[in-house]
């Protein structure tokens, strides 16, 4: 850089110095020819009129042409013409006490005119030098690029494969952590900073096992001390409403079914808090063919007491259908959307179900009317977690993973949940079941 940058100045340097003098010289050529077209018009003039002033002029202009001729000979030192209009001007001077002859004044114009045109030649060599003399200093520095190029390629080939593969070593563990999958404990050789933390993954690794077993434990602990007592609950309160331990009043009744309700949510609540747990590590899916009514009854069939009670108006298709999947997967989507829908919904609103096949693709749309999720909520509603600006309409407030779980088994099942109509008062979650293949046609 440092050298092409001084040959550049250089470069431009020459350039307008040629430049300057190339228009010293072409104005000095015009008034030479100038004052050689007067000096002949002024000795045309004084052959006729024989006027003195006339005589006094034409001297001033040799003497003027002279001085200008000196200075182009110091600029155009090896020009041919230049000695003969020296010479040329010395035979004027020498008539300038008699007459001088017309042919040696007609002469002077022809050899300005010569003159001319040799400078431009001339300045078109000097031009033509500084063009080569450019193309060689480019060639120049197009050699010392390459030199730079293949020295860079060589240092670089050299420290890539000196980096590159405990990089990749470290990013395939760092997916494998990621997606919770095995290690490579291949030891990990390369600079110092990163066999340092090559270091601090292995302890994350491990770190990050025994937080996965102590959360498997918690959970399998949890489930266990919760489901016990609430199992006692709900048949403690079945029994009541069935009238075992004597008959009801109204207002009895009336708390048994709150107590049966909320234990069934709270029920709902656990067993969702272990799908998404489970759904976290997939197990082999089985495919086969399922009647699309059959796991929609046995979504809905934990609901109905809701859906009276709030006086829900339910629209199912009038015909079954059937497809290959996963029917546990899909009893997990079904489920969560269901209740999400009744739990959102509005009271005496709808609740809808509609199967649709397009593109060799099986689409089944369940829609509630209702308030419409928020434009800004729409990116999070499928995250863990997530509580938005519209609040579930019951007793008990939502653990915010039913519509994560839903994603979750729609993702393991190879199919996609999204959100289909979001307006008018209507929000319509909408499942997209993979394409049937030959070993599973309905």
């Amino acid at each position: 850089m440092i050298q092409a940058s001084n040959e550049l100045v250089e470069q431009a340097r020459q350039a307008r110095e040629e430049a300057r003098l190339s228009l010293d010289i072409s104005q000095r050529n015009l008034q030479l020819d100038v004052l050689a077209e007067d000096i002949l018009r002024s000795a045309r003039q004084y052959a006729i009129l024989q006027r003195s002033e006339i005589r006094v002029r034409q001297q001033e202009q040799i003497g003027d042409y002279r001085d200008q001729l000196d200075i182009q000979s110091f600029l155009l030192n090896d020009n041919p013409v230049i000695p003969k209009l020296h010479d040329t001007l010395r035979l004027i001077e020498k008539a300038q006490e008699g007459e001088i002859g017309l042919p040696l004044l007609e002469q002077l114009v022809l050899l300005t005119g010569e003159l001319i045109d040799e400078s431009n030649r001339q300045l078109e060599q000097r031009l033509a030098d500084l063009d080569n003399q450019a193309r060689n200093t480019q060639q120049a520095l197009w050699l010392l690029a390459a030199i730079l190029i293949a020295l860079s390629a060589v240092l670089m080939l050299y420290f890539s494969l000196h980096i590159s593969r405990p990089v990749s070593l470290l990013i395939s563990r760092i997916r494998a952590l990621g997606h919770g999958q095995q290690q490579d404990n291949t030891p990990l050789r390369g600079p110092r900073e990163l066999v340092d933390l090559n270091a601090q993954l292995d302890w994350l690794g491990d770190h990050l096992n025994e937080l996965e077993e102590e959360k498997q434990r918690f959970l399998r602990h949890i489930s266990h001390e919760l489901k016990t007592p609430l199992t006692t609950l709900r048949e403690g309160s079945d029994l009541m409403a069935e009238e075992v331990a004597g008959p009801l009043t109204d207002n009895q009744r009336e708390i048994i079914e709150l107590i049966q309700r909320n234990s069934f949510e709270l029920q709902t609540l656990i067993e969702q808090l272990l799908d998404y747990n489970r759904l976290q590590q997939p197990g082999p899916l089985d495919i086969r063919n399922v009647s699309l009514d059959s796991c929609l009854n046995a979504a809905l069939h934990p609901h109905k007491l809701l859906l009276e009670q709030k006086h829900i108006k339910l629209q199912r298709p009038t015909k079954d259908a059937h497809w290959p999947t996963d029917r546990a997967m899909l009893h997990r989507i079904l489920s969560n959307l269901i209740s999400n829908a009744i739990y959102y919904g509005d009271e005496q609103g709808e609740l809808s179900v509609c199967y649709q096949i397009q593109g060799g693709q099986m689409h089944i749309d369940i829609g509630n009317i209702g308030p419409t999720i928020p434009p800004g909520e729409i990116e999070q509603i499928f995250k863990p977690f997530f509580q938005g600006e519209n609040r579930r309409r019951g007793p008990l407030k939502g653990s915010g993973i039913g519509l994560s779980v839903a994603q979750d088994a729609a993702v393991a099942l190879g199919a996609s949940l999204t959100l289909a109509q979001n307006s008018n008062h209507k929000v319509v979650f909408r499942i997209t079941l993979p394409p049937v293949n030959d070993n599973h046609a309905p």
